[in-house]
């Protein structure tokens, strides 16, 4: 039995609406910014900066010069090097581990930070893509950001961001079938979505 739901996204696509949506129709917490905040507080990191470096993974460069800083690069041979981990790095191990957390719990909705990737193998989490055609995440992504003038470029770069933090940490392809049992378009609307997803878990 599921109980558990992760909502992976494109940007611009509601997927974020349609998780809270989920969670309020089944009763669950929603855990989206909840997320950094607790690894904000955790980590001891500042929030701000946390929001900003939210599912984006730390650059090769960052890894090369913080190396430097702890003797060099040949400090990050080896699989063990928690002292040479960037702060992006040191970022990622707080959500992946407050993600886990919750799961154990349960009877919550993760939405994004590659938490499809992190509970893959865990039988009681149904993982969901949401997605929707360009021209419907433009119109509202026009809503959320009225003074960008370069929409698509926008939407193409952040999905490229959130793509890599998966692959990056986790080896995971953000588009492979495998790693969902849903895949839902959002042109069906946020309700009508989020209905499909709590009648899935059996508890609507």
């Amino acid at each position: 039995m599921f109980n558990v739901v992760t909502i992976a996204r494109e940007y611009g696509s509601g997927g974020a609406d349609i998780g809270r949506k989920v969670a309020e129709l089944l009763g669950w917490e929603c855990l989206d910014k909840q997320i950094i905040e607790r690894v904000a507080a955790v980590g001891k990191v500042d929030r701000s900066w946390a929001e900003k470096a939210d599912e984006h993974a730390s650059a090769w460069w960052e890894r090369v010069m913080k190396g430097f800083g702890h003797g060099g690069p040949e400090s990050f041979v080896g699989e063990e090097f928690t002292e040479s981990v960037t702060d992006h790095d040191r970022l990622q191990q707080f959500t992946a581990s407050m993600i886990r957390e919750a799961a154990t719990v349960g009877k919550c909705v993760i939405i994004g930070r590659s938490a499809q990737c992190v509970l893959q193998h865990d039988p009681h989490v149904l993982r969901v893509l949401v997605y929707a055609p360009l021209a419907e995440k433009i119109k509202r992504m026009k809503l959320r950001h009225p003074q960008e003038h370069d929409l698509p470029t926008l939407l193409h770069h952040m999905d490229s961001e959130r793509a890599h933090y998966a692959q990056n940490y986790y080896g995971c392809s953000s588009l492979d079938r495998g790693l969902y049992h849903l895949w839902l378009n959002s042109t069906l609307g946020i309700d009508a979505c989020a209905k499909l997803i709590a009648q899935t878990i059996g508890l609507l």
